[in-house]
C-alpha cells in the first residue's frame, strides 16, 4: 500500500468539519488532495495554500483558493514534512515553500503534518532549507562558512543557476548537527538576509506517520 494514501485517508476525516484549510506542498499534500475530491470534501470549503503548486490542484478542482494577501488564518493546517526526529523536530522546505509553509503553520489553530513512517529519522546532520534575499545571499554563504557549517546553493536540473521560491527567493542547503537543530534554527534569524529556515520545533503540532502495511501511527 501507498504510504502517502494510507496517511491521508486516515486524516481525511478531521477535515470535515472546517471550513478554512491551509494545505503545504509536495507529493503527500497532492494525495491529500486527490483524496479530498474523491470524498467530496472540496466544494464548500476555502483552502489557502503555501505554493502556487498547491493553489493549482485545488483549483483544477473547482476549489476555492484564498491568496495568502487576504490576512484570513485558517481554521487547520495539513502538511507533510522531509524529515522527522523521535522527539518531533520537524525539516521541511524541500519543495522551496518553507517561509509560506511557515507562515500558515504559525497562523493556523490547529496543525497536522502527515507522512511516511520512512521520514522518521535520528541522524548526525540533516540538510536543512533556507530562504535568502538575493542581495545578502553572498553574506550569508560567508558568515556561515566562517561559523563552520557546510553550504551549498540548491541547484534545478530544469535551469542553469539556483531554484527560486515562490517568493522570488533562492534556496541554501546547510548541513547541521542534530543537536544544534533548534539552536540554529532561532539564532539564523539574527543574520540580516536569512528570510525563514525549514526547521519546525514548535512541537505544537500532531504527526501522523503510516507505512507499506496500512499502519498509522501518531508520534
Amino acid at each position: 500500500m501507498d504510504p502517502k494514501e494510507v496517511v491521508s485517508q486516515f486524516v481525511v476525516n478531521k477535515l470535515k468539519e472546517y471550513q478554512i484549510i491551509g494545505l503545504g506542498t509536495g507529493r503527500t499534500v497532492k494525495k491529500l488532495i486527490e483524496i479530498l475530491e474523491k470524498e467530496k470534501l472540496i466544494q464548500g470549503k476555502y483552502f489557502v495554500a503555501s505554493s502556487i503548486d498547491t493553489e493549482l490542484e485545488i483549483s483544477k478542482r473547482d476549489g476555492v483558493v484564498l491568496s495568502l494577501f487576504s490576512g484570513v488564518k485558517p481554521q487547520i493546517y495539513i502538511d507533510s514534512f522531509d524529515y522527522v526526529t523521535s522527539d518531533k523536530i520537524m525539516i521541511k522546505g524541500g519543495g522551496a515553500a518553507l517561509l509560506r509553509e511557515k507562515m500558515l503553520y504559525y497562523f493556523s489553530s490547529t496543525k497536522i503534518f502527515i507522512g511516511e513512517e520512512t521520514k522518521l529519522k535520528d541522524q548526525k546532520e540533516y540538510l536543512v532549507p533556507l530562504e535568502v534575499v538575493h542581495v545578502g545571499l553572498s553574506y550569508v554563504i560567508s558568515d556561515l562558512k566562517k561559523q563552520g557549517y557546510e553550504i551549498k546553493i540548491r541547484e534545478s536540473n530544469g535551469k542553469i543557476g539556483p531554484i527560486i521560491s515562490d517568493n522570488g527567493n533562492p534556496i541554501l542547503d546547510v548541513k547541521v548537527k542534530r543537536e544544534e537543530l533548534c539552536e540554529f534554527e532561532k539564532k539564523i534569524k539574527f543574520i540580516p538576509s536569512v528570510i525563514e529556515s525549514g526547521i519546525f520545533c514548535g512541537k505544537d503540532y500532531e504527526i501522523y506517520l503510516a507505512n507499506e502495511d496500512g499502519r498509522v501511527t501518531i508520534l
